[in-house]
Order: structure tokens, then sequence, then C-alpha cells
């Protein structure tokens, strides 16, 4: 793992899989993830492509700035000096949620360093039920940092306000279905998450829900979704409750050159409910786009669903 100074915040990042390959896949997390989130899908890529994950600017691991009101604008140009830092020209983008939106506007100002774009669980826009979820997610954070501040960062207290944030935000990411199937999974999500949520964690979560706020009108992407002219797979979750399908529709609908794919009876957690549909789908679209892998995906049977490596 390595961190580089970029666009006035230290970024952690990760460079894996194929270094030698012309064909780069950058990964960017949702709003509440870290890179490792992106891990069980590289497996099946990391032969082919040369891969790039980081935190986003106040995301986890990476560096959470005070400055300045957090923006779109601001993550495509970190973004951007990210890849002329580590000498990447063009990439395929795969994307979830909040990344997703980043990916939006980064394919509109910087068209020619984007090859394709897969959009997970992701909106153009925001309405104000959306702002209602996310303010209570922002509240939460907003209650974890106050606790953790007063108690002067007592090891209990931050485990309890996490736990609590954890709880606003779970009624949103996962289907019923999916719960009631993995209780004890969820149960250690949450211990892992408790045992490295930190005040740090906290404050760069309440910049970020900050930052999605301003898709409901100053940063909301519909209406310039023409405008991004790669090809794009657009990727929806039936059971999600946070960015049900018809945000999808309308990005798939705005840009030229897309299409959308609605993977059932799962929720907006999609990488963990349905990883290996997801990433099937994913490595096929890429493959297409790909200059050094197109004839190998027309020409093999190496890449069908059934010889993919279950997430």
């Amino acid at each position: 793992m390595n961190v580089v100074n970029v666009n006035g915040f230290k970024c952690r990042y990760q460079l894996s899989g194929n270094l030698e390959s012309n064909e780069t896949i950058v990964f960017i997390n949702g709003i509440a993830s870290f890179l490792e989130s992106w891990d069980e899908m590289k497996v099946d890529l990391e032969q082919d492509y040369k891969l790039l994950g980081y935190d986003l600017r106040g995301q986890w691991f990476s560096e959470v700035t005070h400055d300045t009101p957090y923006s779109f604008l601001t993550m495509v140009e970190d973004l951007n000096a990210l890849m002329e830092t580590l000498d990447i020209d063009s990439a395929h983008i795969v994307a979830t949620s909040l990344g997703g939106e980043v990916a939006q506007w980064f394919a509109i100002n910087f068209p020619q360093k984007v090859k394709s774009l897969s959009i997970i669980a992701s909106v153009s826009e925001a309405n104000l039920l959306q702002i209602a979820q996310v303010t209570r997610w922002k509240e939460s954070a907003k209650k974890a940092v106050e606790m953790i501040t007063e108690s002067d960062n007592d090891e209990k207290v931050r485990r309890n306000a996490g736990y609590d944030y954890f709880q606003s935000l779970l009624p949103e990411l996962y289907s019923n279905a999916y719960l009631e199937e993995n209780e004890e999974n969820i149960k250690e999500k949450i211990e892992g998450f408790l045992s490295i949520c930190n005040k740090k964690f906290f404050q760069g979560h309440i910049y970020l829900c900050d930052m999605f706020f301003r898709l409901r009108n100053d940063e909301k992407i519909t209406d310039r979704l023409h405008e991004i002219k790669c090809p794009a797979l657009v990727i929806a979750a039936d059971e999600d409750m946070i960015k049900p399908v018809k945000f999808s529709q309308i990005i798939a609908d705005g840009i030229p050159d897309s299409r959308l794919e609605v993977l059932h009876g799962a929720g907006h957690a999609l990488l963990h409910e349905k990883g290996e549909e997801l990433v099937s789908m994913v490595k096929e679209f890429i493959a297409q786009h790909s200059n050094a892998l197109a004839f190998t995906y027309a020409n093999s049977k190496s890449l069908t669903k059934d010889k993919l490596i279950p997430c």
C-alpha cells in the first residue's frame, strides 16, 4: 500500500495485477468503503489488467482535508492527478455508488482518459428522499464525532458510536434476503468496521455526504450525460433502497453508448450480494472494449460465466 501527495491531499492507493499490461482498470469506492472492498472482484481481473484502487479524499486511509467543501469537480481533479502521477494515460473505470457519480463527472471532464465506464448502483441526480436518507447517515457521523471528542477517544465510546452509525446505514445497504441468510457474516462486517473506525473516518464521511447533496442542484449530472462518449455498462439492483433502478435507467438513457443490466434479488451492496454475476458482467464488458483483449474475448471460451472464479 502506498501514499502519494496529489492535488493537495495525501492519497492512499494500490497498484496491483499485471503491471506490464497496457490496459488499466481504476476502481472508485462507494461513500463508506475503502479500496480493499474490490479485492474479490480483482481476483478475476489481475492476470490481464493493471489495477488501481484508491481511497477518495476524506475516505478511510486517505487524508481528510478541511480547507474547502468537497465537490465532484475536486474528486475528478484528484483522480486525474493520481493517474498522471502514476503515468496512466487512460483506463477503464469501474465504480459503485458515490464512486459511480465521480466516474460520470470524470468521463465528462476527461473523456480522452476513459476507455469504458462500469457504473454500479449509482445516480446522476438526487431526490429529496435520498437527501433525507443520506442526511440520517451524516447526522449519525456527526454524533459519532461529538461522542468521540467529548470522551477523549475512549475505546468503548468509539465502538458504541461506530455501532450506531453502522446501524443507520444498514437499511439501505442490503436486501432483506441477504440479511436473513448472512446474519453471522453481517456481524463479522460490523465487528471489522468497529475495529478500525475512528474520528477521522466520521469527519470525512460528513464531508462526503455534503458532497452527495450537490447532486440535487449545482453538480447534477443528468443534463450532461450525453457528453459521455465512451461505452458504458450501467448495473442496478432491483431491491436497492437508496439508489433504485429508475436512477440507473436515467443514466443509461442519457449516455449514448450504454446498456443497462438489472441484478435481481439484491440491494445496494452489489459487491457483496452478487459478486459472481457482477464480475462476470464487468469482465466481459471491459474485454469487449480493451484493445489488447478484444480478439481474445471474441475467440475464447475462457471468459464464459462458468469459468469465472466465484467471489
